[in-house]
């Protein structure tokens, strides 16, 4: 009778145990998921960053490319004829006030 009730007891240790490693997987195949699914989002995230720095790269490439064809028209910016102190300096540089 001992032996019987002893072998049930076994039996139901056995099964508690199967069953607290089969949680402890399961949490390590989520945790494992989980970050998947993380390292998912930072590559799309740095594939859009990536894309838009082509994007960013490749557009004077296809302004050049307009031009040539004609698509685009360039106007001349307006000129200021007042000249900076850069100008000056460099073209005369006795007329600039000294700071002495």
């Amino acid at each position: 009778m001992f032996v019987r009730f002893a072998g049930a007891v076994v039996v139901i240790a056995l099964i508690a145990l199967a069953g607290i490693r089969l949680e402890q997987r399961n949490l390590e195949l989520r945790r494992a998921v989980g970050l998947q699914h993380y390292r998912l989002e930072v590559l799309e995230r740095r594939h859009a960053l990536h894309r838009l720095k082509v994007q960013q790269l490749g557009a004077p490439a296809r302004m050049i490319e307009s031009l040539e064809s004609g698509q685009l028209q360039v106007v001349a910016p307006v000129r200021n004829d007042t000249q900076t102190a850069g100008t000056r300096i460099a073209r005369d540089p006795a007329s600039t006030r000294s700071l002495r």
